[in-house]
């Protein structure tokens, strides 16, 4: 996860994105649920390597796998920092999985499979989880990952003055974690947690990075390079707010990667992403929308290729639930009741979007067990603003520069027609995280989303540890009941009471206290790339690598 957060969300919204910072990750496509492996031991060789499996050279036959070439891949927002674990967007997730690792990791169908960790066995009851980890796995500085890197990371994130992406996600869900000998990582979970390999599948809950790499609180790069990861390339340069770029890492422990290396850009417009990847000046972009794919489509424009992502990813307004006046729960009703998703939808997605009243993917039972919908009413929004004795004051809004504009246009307008007064900070993505994060604003435009169950996904946005909001919970809503139901749910191993205390949730945040005003699923984004890149394909939801392909299979024809 913004968007991720991450997501995940990210991560689990950038990113957590963040996912700290969020995570948050998020947005992902919908209605494809995540489904891990048995419960019991799970096992696998390491990834086929595709040096070996298709014999790639630098000069190959028409059609073969080469090596050799940077790709030029156009992104929408900077990463904000290079170092593991602190996402502020999801694409700062998506671009680091390229260095750092997870122990199990999401294919496209959503299926779990064995990366860092080669396998994972549960206790009884599903409240232990051991992990054992894969031998001869070499950090880019060549020391062998061992269990004591594992451990330290895991503590490293669950720590808030750390500011991990995967925070709220992990700390909710591991309550220790023990190296019990150089290849074997213990668990230790608050109680029943069955789901566990779901959450630690998604990237932005835990990357691993060398045991002390990075200081306590350290969120910012310091020597010149981040901690070295494991993962298919290496970290080779970042200038803030324009590129950051990754080169091989021969040494992969599934086999090096065809392209020498990835320059990531960072182009805000759409316009100028759009006429780049025309002329050649990138080879892949992201988050194009459906008006740029139909010249594709009809033919109008040749020598490009393009994916939808289907159900993108969530349009949120986070509400601030502790700086006023948003402190004050008939200000948030009031915003909810000033806005007409419909028409918001219709006016930023061209129409390609579907309003929806949580975090779940649509048409799923996730949504349609929760009947309530918010319905536009004026008159009620500006009663309740008089009685909270709102008087007009300006409300912090903030969005992202660019990709966010005309959400934002949309909801100010309309909130306007009650009288609320939105003040649009128009900030850079990273920003627009730090500042949400650190609770400076009342409302932000936010991401959210995931394949699979809405909570699982989004965890980061509503986590409560020990009775105080998590990194990622951005709306700052927290009470002991709270903590009591995401606990619940995280402890159920039946899928249908998981459905029943969800709906309590969504109930109460989406309603009752209206922490989180989801505006809808949006399916405006795509990805667009010329001709000459082989054998790209995304992650289960806008993810530029996953366990069966992705950029670390990517290769460039000449």
């Amino acid at each position: 996860m913004n968007d991720w957060t991450w997501q995940t969300i990210v991560r689990r919204s950038w990113i957590g994105a963040a996912i700290l910072l969020l995570g948050l990750v998020v947005a992902f496509e919908g209605g494809n649920t995540r489904t891990s492996r048995s419960a019991n031991a799970q096992s696998a060789p390491a990834p086929a390597t595709r040096l070996a499996a298709a014999a790639p050279t630098r000069s190959p036959a028409a059609g073969q796998p080469r090596i050799g070439g940077i790709l030029k891949f156009g992104i929408v927002k900077d990463i904000g920092t290079p170092i593991p674990f602190v996402a502020y967007t999801s694409i700062s997730q998506y671009v680091k999985d390229n260095v750092y690792e997870p122990l199990i990791m999401f294919d496209q169908k959503g299926e779990i499979h064995p990366w860092l960790a080669e396998s994972w066995t549960p206790n009884a009851n599903s409240s232990e989880w051991t992990f054992k980890i894969r031998r001869g796995v070499k950090f880019h500085d060549g020391k062998e990952l061992t269990a004591n890197d594992v451990v330290w990371s895991a503590k490293h994130i669950i720590d808030p003055a750390n500011g991990a992406a995967g925070h709220g996600q992990l700390s909710s869900n591991v309550r220790d974690a023990v190296a019990l000998d150089n290849y074997t990582v213990k668990f230790i979970s608050p109680g029943p947690r069955g789901l566990l390999p779901e959450i630690l599948a998604d990237t932005s809950t835990l990357h691993i990075a060398p045991k002390e790499s990075l200081a306590p609180g350290q969120q910012k790069m310091i020597g010149g390079a981040p901690p070295p990861g494991t993962g298919p390339f290496k970290f080779k340069a970042w200038i803030p707010g324009q590129e950051y770029e990754v080169a091989r890492n021969n040494d992969y422990w599934g086999g090096a990667p065809y392209l020498d290396g990835i320059r990531f850009r960072v182009i805000i417009e759409s316009t100028s992403r759009a006429a780049a990847v025309q002329a050649g000046d990138l080879d892949v972009t992201e988050r194009l929308g459906p008006s740029f794919v139909q010249r594709i489509k009809s033919g109008q424009l040749k020598g490009l290729q393009y994916v939808s992502i289907g159900v993108a990813g969530i349009k949120q307004l986070v509400l601030n639930t502790q700086l006023a006046p948003t402190s004050d729960i008939r200000v948030r009703k009031a915003l909810a009741l000033s806005l007409d998703k419909d028409a918001i939808m219709k006016e930023a997605t061209f129409g390609f979007g579907i309003p929806m009243l949580t975090w779940a993917p649509p048409n799923t039972d996730w949504e349609t067990r929760n009947s309530f919908k918010w319905k536009r009413n004026i008159e009620e929004a500006k009663r309740l603003l008089k009685e909270a004795g709102y008087s007009g004051k300006p409300i912090s809004f903030g969005s992202t520069q660019g990709q966010d504009d005309p959400w934002a246009e949309a909801v100010v307008r309309q909130a306007a027609e009650a009288g609320i007064k939105l003040s649009v900070q128009n900030l850079a993505g990273a920003e627009l995280i730090q500042k949400t994060v650190a609770g400076e604003l009342n409302v932000s435009v936010y991401g959210a989303g995931g394949v699979g169950e809405p909570l699982v996904a989004n965890e980061q946005y509503i986590g409560c540890i020990g009775g105080k909001p998590a990194v990622g919970n951005v709306a700052g809503i927290c009470t002991p009941e709270f903590e009591k139901l995401i606990n619940q749910y995280m402890e159920e191993p039946n899928r249908a009471k998981r459905l029943v205390i969800w709906n309590k949730l969504a109930q109460k945040y989406f309603v009752d206290d209206v922490a989180y005003y989801v505006i809808g699923w949006a399916n405006d984004r795509n990805f667009v790339w010329r001709d000459k890149v082989k054998n790209w394909e995304r992650g289960p939801g806008q993810e530029y690598t996953h366990a069966k392909g992705g950029l670390w299979r990517t290769w460039l024809e000449q």
